[in-house]
């Protein structure tokens, strides 16, 4: 049974929030397998750009003229495995910015206010339909080809603002706990951003009378490097049977999609869905 969490203290519209722990946090990031079908997929479309194919791996000369040092397909699909598990490698370390963030976020001592889960839903739903927009797709078109309800579309904004705002809400209380400072010069590092692009953000934060809310993302991606860097990782591998069925599954939502590319009549959206577009 899950206890109701209080709310945070409120100032204005700024919440006040706390952690239950401010200790390092325990993550587990997960590593693919790599698959020899997945060194054939990428080594193909590698031949392909090289204007070859995985028959011209059988010929020595071919293979020297093309790949600098080796002379045989089992060195250069030996090459293409290891660096595909140097990707698969980066990718786990990817995840745990993630997996901090997720799990300093099961710290809070508070709940988020609804008017603020709102908010970051409607941010959510607006840069959605944008990027659909970018991709020259309709609302319809998208719940047709993913097989999605606007029910279920309306259950994954309201999961993604939770996960936001909590997540946010445990950088800042702990960098409020940790007493870290941002300055504007480290705006640009810490926020990933060209200087002269930090530079813009800046006067138009100024001028919209936001700099308090950008100096909060400053320090909460302080606090998100510092978290990040304490933590204590494992790595859990992908099993080749793991790695089968997702690739399986990947293969099934591909064919999915192509499925739906056919003409088929566009499905009416419902008012209650969230879209429209802006």
């Amino acid at each position: 049974m899950s206890i109701e969490k209080p709310l945070p203290l409120m100032v204005g519209d700024k919440a006040y929030y706390s952690l239950t722990s401010y200790d390092p946090v325990e993550i587990t990031v997960d590593v693919p397998y790599t698959l020899d079908e997945d060194v054939d997929y990428v080594l193909s479309m590698t031949l392909q750009e090289m204007g070859g194919s995985l028959a011209n791996l059988s010929d020595p000369a071919w293979v020297s003229e093309n790949f600098e040092g080796l002379s045989t397909e089992s060195q250069v699909r030996d090459g293409m495995r290891r660096e595909l598990e140097m990707m698969n490698m980066q990718m786990a370390e990817q995840q745990k910015l993630g997996r901090c963030i997720e799990a300093l976020a099961g710290r809070l001592a508070q709940s988020i206010p609804p008017q603020h889960l709102e908010r970051a839903r409607e941010e959510i739903r607006m840069r959605f339909t944008q990027q659909l927009q970018s991709d020259g797709l309709t609302p319809g078109q998208f719940m047709q080809r993913t097989h999605t309800t606007p029910a279920q579309l309306d259950a994954m904004f309201d999961r993604q603002a939770q996960q936001m705002c909590e997540g946010d809400a445990a950088l800042s209380a702990y960098a409020h706990e940790k007493k870290l400072k941002a300055d504007e010069q480290e705006y640009a590092r810490l926020l990933g951003m060209e200087p002269d692009q930090m530079k813009q953000v800046i006067e138009q934060a100024r001028a919209a009378g936001q700099s308090d809310a950008l100096h909060e993302a400053a320090l909460q991606a302080k606090a998100a490097q510092i978290v990040v860097a304490e933590c204590s990782c494992s790595y859990r591998h992908e099993t080749p049977e793991q790695a089968k069925a997702r690739v399986s599954q990947y293969r099934q939502m591909e064919q999915m999609f192509a499925d739906a590319d056919d003409d088929e009549p566009e499905q009416p959206v419902s008012e209650n869905s969230g879209f429209k577009l802006v």
